[in-house]
């Protein structure tokens, strides 16, 4: 059973803090909403079900006027309204308490075009990944263990034991051990409850992850639960995880996570999914959302743009992956490269705010000077692999899904590289041509 959860405390109090959730962390309030509809269809595409946990809020906007095709609604959140708004995370393990059957929780920003694995799926505890050590709990961490009156002794004996912080991510989470998540619920209600005068003092922002993901794993581990996690070696930037350039083809799994909410770029393309997969809702789902006044209307994507992205996405998902290696780019003619101070810079028409921009030219970066002519994924890779240092590091496979990523990502996200096969075209003309104005103007 597929469940997701909102609530709205969080996304409706105003805040600039980096850790809180005013608009649920998004760039803007029309992102959420597109996330959550994206990441909603996609699911009831591969699972036929989806069951949301909210508020009376939550089900008002999400259920009466946008009408999200959710299986059912529960407003079980509306028990957790006396609680700091902060605590993002306790209405997700308030959700997990409630099941009666095995199940997966998946966050509103999760989108998958393929079903998990079962035999992922059916174990005590399933989770996105095992975070070993990551840096991004240690401050708030030595905080709590500073100032906290009470922490779990799970917590201390799992730092005592391991000699490091383990963690599982919760971005989807669940399984068929429902007592594992009813105690570890009591557990973080307790902590909380001891510690919440003491709030002022610490980011409790990051103490979500703590009292959720760290406080899970440490739980687990000392009643020999088994994890079972969708990924493997996943960094602690989570970039693979963001990766919406190569979104439907050859990831089939992308969360945008932490930062990508912030990124036009991650932002732009959730909304372009959601218009190319499932162009009615799009379209009702933008429509109720202006009349209600849900968003203001701003970061529009361009019927130009739309068009481009739209036949990008044709081609990708329509060939198969040797195909796709051996297509050629090159540099979009609009484009200027210039140097000053022996560093190398790239001047270019975002195609999000339709502006100049000028990246700097570092590392992989450079790899656009091969694109001067047009040139393969496989023909890059061969040349590259002539470098004993490139020969030692990666091997061929591991290449061409580097150098692949790296040009749909100029490709997708910036039009910088231009697929050689749209060059006859007349709907090629009219994008340069668009951008030769923009380039000039």
């Amino acid at each position: 059973m597929i469940i997701q959860s909102f609530w709205s405390k969080p996304f409706l109090k105003n805040s600039n803090h980096p850790n809180a959730r005013f608009k649920a962390g998004w760039l803007d309030e029309k992102y959420f909403y597109y996330s959550i509809a994206l990441s909603c269809l996609k699911f009831k595409e591969h699972y036929s079900e989806i069951t949301l946990y909210t508020d009376q809020h939550g089900k008002k906007v999400l259920g009466d006027i946008l009408n999200l095709p959710y299986t059912e609604i529960h407003t079980t959140l509306d028990d957790l309204d006396n609680y700091n708004s902060n605590l993002w995370a306790l209405p997700k393990l308030h959700t997990y308490s409630l099941q009666k059957q095995p199940f997966i929780h998946v966050d509103t920003d999760v989108f998958i075009w393929e079903k998990f694995p079962e035999s992922k799926v059916n174990s005590p505890i399933f989770c996105q990944n095992i975070e070993d050590n990551y840096p991004i709990y240690q401050e708030t961490l030595d905080a709590i263990l500073k100032i906290f009156d009470f922490v779990p002794t799970e917590i201390v004996n799992s730092l005592y034991q391991n000699k490091k912080v383990l963690a599982f991510n919760a971005g989807v989470i669940g399984g068929n051990d429902l007592k594992f998540y009813k105690n570890l619920y009591s557990k973080a209600l307790e902590m909380i409850h001891k510690n919440e005068h003491l709030f002022p003092k610490i980011d409790v922002g990051m103490f979500n992850m703590i009292f959720e993901q760290l406080l899970g794993h440490a739980l687990a581990s000392k009643n020999g639960i088994g994890i079972s996690p969708l990924l493997e070696n996943v960094d602690p930037n989570f970039a693979k995880l963001t990766n919406f350039h190569l979104a439907g083809f050859q990831t089939n799994y992308v969360h945008a996570i932490g930062y990508a909410k912030k990124s036009l770029h991650a932002c732009e393309q959730i909304e372009a999914l959601l218009m190319y997969e499932y162009p009615e809702v799009y379209k009702d789902i933008t429509q109720k959302g202006l009349e209600n006044s849900l968003w203001e209307k701003r970061f529009e994507i361009s019927e130009r743009r739309k068009e481009y992205l739209f036949t990008v996405y044709d081609y990708f998902r329509t060939h198969d992956i040797n195909t796709l290696y051996n297509t050629k780019f090159k540099l979009n003619p609009t484009v200027k490269i210039s140097e000053k101070d022996e560093i190398s810079f790239l001047e270019f028409n975002s195609p999000q705010i339709n502006e100049i921009e000028i990246l700097e030219l570092q590392d992989w970066e450079n790899l656009v000077f091969y694109f001067e002519e047009a040139i393969s994924t496989n023909e890059l890779c061969k040349q590259l692999l002539e470098d004993e240092d490139i020969k030692q590091t990666y091997t061929e496979s591991q290449l061409q899904e580097k150098v692949f990523s790296f040009i749909l990502d100029k490709c997708i996200l910036q039009e910088i590289l231009i697929p050689e096969i749209f060059n006859d075209t007349n709907y090629t003309k009219l994008i340069l041509s668009q951008n030769l104005t923009n380039s000039v103007s």
